[in-house]
């Protein structure tokens, strides 16, 4: 690994033997069967728009892909009795304190349950009830089993977590929750929370003990922290936090198996690391310099444009047109969300009709 300018890296001594373990033992997975994609839906009351994913399942062929589901309420798990997606075991779950323990239920149920020999190329991706695939099953296939890595959209630094560290920070990196891991994280990940390893995350940080403040809030090296324990627990737990940065920013880390790495450190950076999920966030979509977000809004027609949401909550569909359709399929994502069940077609019947032929089949209206 690089050195760094100034930052210290806690990444323990246990975490880099488990590492070296895994590795070298890919070889011997990797011949057992075909890299797999495990989709982890996490629902409250249902997954809206299941007959799309439904369609996009029935297009794959069985041994490429696993999909299971964490549902909150038991209508959830009854409508998915007879879908391809597997309910797991509910767990106790609290929105932003603990989102994190069913998506570790998640991961120990697919890593458990799945019979047969693993491959070091399965990737666990987790998904939103309310998210829609944004390419084909074979696409979605081909890019997560081929890229090096573990996928964490990044959020600006503004939004990272940050304490006193004598006269520097110590600092914890924020991420959507919508991630994918390799199956060296997906293990990592299961041992870390069951040993749990800063399940006091939310106390130690301080996260959402000072009044909100829309002047002082979310500025980089601001010493007032926001967010929730899924928007850093797998990326603290997984790499560590950042220790001694400057509060000038203008540093940069290379992490271990982190795709885009290296990681900026700067008060002006903008998203960094694999943004596999579209997610509107209306403070961030226009600004921190292009990226991909701003280039979907940006191509889609007045018709599609979806509602932008606010500071607190991501933005979302309710009508689309298949201009709009199209111009998700060729985007740079691999999922969008969020769309409410059963959406309005502008120029059409049918949603649902439309999105599978030109997103899952991949045919041209």
């Amino acid at each position: 690994m690089r050195a760094w300018l100034g930052v210290a890296f806690a990444l323990s001594l246990d975490a880099v033997a488990a590492v070296v373990h895994l590795r070298g033992n890919q070889s011997l997975m990797a011949d057992e069967r075909g890299p797999r994609v495990y989709f982890l839906f996490l629902a409250v009351d249902k997954i809206s728009n299941l007959d799309v994913w439904t369609a996009f399942f029935n297009s794959a062929e069985k041994e490429q892909y696993r999909a299971f589901a964490h549902c909150k309420e038991q209508s959830c798990q009854q409508q998915l009795a007879e879908s391809p997606i597997v309910p797991v075991p509910t767990v106790p779950s609290y929105y932003c304190t603990d989102l994190v323990s069913p998506m570790n239920q998640l991961l120990s149920y697919a890593l458990s349950k799945d019979l047969g020999a693993g491959n070091a190329r399965d990737k666990f991706a987790f998904v939103s009830d309310s998210a829609l695939p944004a390419k084909p099953f074979s696409h979605i296939h081909q890019v997560l089993s081929h890229r090096e890595g573990s996928d964490f959209c990044v959020f600006p630094p503004g939004e990272w977590a940050d304490l006193p560290d004598a006269d520097a920070m110590e600092v914890a990196v924020k991420v959507h929750q919508w991630i994918t891991l390799t199956r060296e994280h997906a293990q990592r990940a299961v041992e870390q929370w069951q040993k749990k390893v800063m399940q006091n995350f939310m106390g130690y940080f301080k996260m959402n003990q000072l009044a909100w403040n829309n002047m002082l809030d979310n500025n980089f090296a601001d010493d007032r922290n926001w967010g929730c324990l899924d928007e850093f627990w797998f990326v603290t737990a997984l790499f560590g936090t950042l220790k001694r940065v400057s509060r000038h920013g203008d540093q940069s880390i290379d992490l271990p198996q982190f795709t885009g790495s290296p990681l900026r450190i700067d008060q002006k950076a903008g998203w960094q690391g694999q943004c596999d999920t579209f997610v509107i966030w209306a403070k961030y979509m226009y600004s921190l310099g292009r990226n991909s977000q701003e280039n979907l809004m940006l191509s889609l027609d007045p018709a599609s444009v979806p509602h932008g949401g606010n500071w607190a909550r991501p933005g979302w569909w309710d009508t689309i047109s298949m201009q709009g359709i199209q111009a998700i399929r060729k985007s740079d994502f691999l999922f969008v969300r969020k769309f409410i069940d059963k959406p309005t077609l502008h120029d059409g019947d049918s949603f649902a009709a439309a999105y599978t032929r030109i997103i899952v089949k991949d045919v041209p209206p």
